[in-house]
């Protein structure tokens, strides 16, 4: 059992325009709403790859019973700690001139000392059957500076990925997470610094080593991506597909590097699973959940090269 935190979940509503025009009247050719939340989005990938897998939270009172029903539809067992307010809804909207997904994210709803204790407490128990605890994604409003950090120190001997970005990045990683995924452009906003070649973002990841990450993993898009661990860095470029929408392809990544974790025990072979995962994903509209069937395909186009 693997249990994904997310600790601001949503509801994403993705709209298409055929171009997205800033400050003008834009028409919309489709909608979808998905459930979300980066640890949602971790779950429900884990889910249908077959891993055993559950998700727990914080979420707002007033549309819990919506967010239940939508977790249930995705055959997830989850458990929420209620908050004052209503669920945040993300705004996704995709312009079909190649331009890219324009996201237009709420901040949700403020959480009180009291009701982060709620959680804290429910995700030690969860810790104590689970064999991996995810933390990753946006924290509501109230939550301390370095609350992943405390968080992963609080779940014991239970190793711990952490998916985030910026201080709570850097003060995590004193709490030595098993892995780290950041994406290229997240390095660089908490490393402060452009990394224009290879080497630069290898030795970026190298830092992260050093202050206290035991693996890390940079997606990089269509330039694929990096892993480094004991001291050696690995290049995985990307798998050609079809791409609809690259909301998610980040959550997919870590499920997928979860399903390989757990089936190989070894890091680099889960790489491989990372990067099937990431593709497989990006193929989907909205924030669905990937195909299982094309994972598998996509698996076996992966090549990984030491760097």
């Amino acid at each position: 059992m693997i249990t994904a935190v997310c600790m601001n979940p949503s509801f994403d509503r993705t709209v298409e325009v055929d171009v997205l025009v800033p400050g003008e009247v834009n028409r919309i050719r489709s909608v979808r709403e998905d459930v979300g939340g980066k640890g949602i989005n971790v779950a429900a990938t884990a889910r249908r790859l077959g891993v055993d897998v559950q998700c727990i939270g914080c979420a707002g009172e007033e549309s819990l019973q919506k967010l239940q029903s939508a977790m249930k539809r995705l055959g997830i067992p989850h458990a929420f700690v209620p908050v004052n307010g209503e669920v945040r809804t993300n705004m996704k909207v995709f312009s079909r001139d190649g331009s890219g997904v324009t996201e237009l994210n709420e901040p949700g709803t403020e959480i009180s000392r009291e009701q982060l204790d709620q959680f804290i407490a429910l995700a030690q128990k969860e810790a104590a059957q689970s064999e991996i605890m995810i933390f990753t994604g946006s924290l509501p409003p109230g939550c301390p500076q370095g609350i992943y950090r405390d968080l992963i120190n609080a779940m014991g001997d239970v190793p711990c990925v952490l998916d985030a970005v910026g201080e709570e990045l850097l003060l995590g990683l004193s709490a030595h997470p098993l892995l780290v995924k950041p994406n290229l452009h997240e390095l660089e906003t908490t490393l402060g610094v452009e990394l224009r070649t290879m080497r630069a973002i290898r030795d970026a990841a190298f830092k992260l080593l050093d202050m206290g990450a035991r693996n890390v993993v940079v997606s990089m898009g269509s330039m694929g991506a990096l892993f480094a661990g004991d001291g050696k860095a690995y290049f995985a470029p990307a798998v050609k597909v079809e791409v609809k929408s690259t909301v998610g392809a980040g959550d997919a990544m870590v499920a997928g590097l979860m399903k390989g974790y757990l089936e190989h025990r070894q890091m680099l072979k889960a790489f491989r699973y990372g990067v099937a995962a990431g593709a497989a994903t990006v193929q989907m509209e909205g924030t669905q959940p990937i195909e299982a069937e094309e994972f598998f395909r996509l698996l076996e186009q992966v090549r990984v090269q030491e760097v």
